[in-house]
């Protein structure tokens, strides 16, 4: 299974390629510039001592891919969204964003609720989007030294897609759970900017959720 990271060079798109490449999957990193999704399939390549993952431009990379996993800046969602449409039909497409608005820091859902809802309207009821590593800390995940830990809510519609997600955050050492269709991606969502602030107050960069009673 070849997994896809559009949006690989960010720090959450980073940090889930080499963990998973670190497992053993097929990472393909994307990116606008091909020459920076190359840089950071090699950094990825190095830190695990494999060749999982290679570097493409977005659009070669799509192609490439069982699972699209989006993870770039909210202000990019739209564009990219049109680039890959036609290429992702058929296929599960992870969204990891977060609408996030600033001074002061809050989420700013938009008019489908969520950003995983407007993934799925724009993209049709051909693709599977599945919800997912809102609450993950990126800088634990990309952090060769830090033992991931934490749980994954998993959302969406297509009870399969959820279930390979689920074993996909197990496999990187998070415990992952179904948590419902797409309605609840704005809850999850909406965690995000708390988790932030967390962090910052108490001097952390790892916090995350953890569910009790499983």
């Amino acid at each position: 299974m070849n997994i896809v990271i559009v949006g690989g060079t960010g720090d959450l798109g980073f940090g889930l390629g080499y963990r998973w490449a670190k497992a053993g999957h097929q990472i393909v990193i994307g990116s606008r510039q091909k020459e920076r999704a190359m840089e950071a399939a090699g950094r990825i390549n190095e830190m695990t001592g494999t060749q999982n993952a290679k570097g493409l431009a977005n659009e070669d990379a799509v192609l490439e891919g069982d699972i699209v996993v989006l993870a770039v800046p909210d202000a990019a969602r739209a564009a990219v969204l049109e680039l890959i449409k036609p290429l992702v039909q058929g296929k599960t497409v992870v969204d990891v964003t977060i609408p996030l608005r600033f001074n002061p820091l809050r989420y700013e859902a938009p008019e489908e609720g969520s950003n995983a809802q407007q993934t799925q309207a724009v993209l049709g009821e051909g693709v599977k989007v599945v919800a997912a590593f809102h609450t993950v800390s990126a800088a634990m995940l990309e952090n060769p030294e830090k033992e991931v830990k934490g749980d994954a809510l998993i959302m969406g519609s297509d009870e399969e897609a959820k279930n390979t997600l689920i074993g996909l955050a197990d496999d990187i050492g998070l415990r992952g759970f179904d948590a419902g269709s797409l309605l609840n991606a704005r809850t999850v969502e909406g965690l995000t900017p708390m988790i932030i602030g967390m962090n910052k107050r108490y001097k952390r960069g790892h916090i995350g959720i953890a569910l009790t009673g499983i």
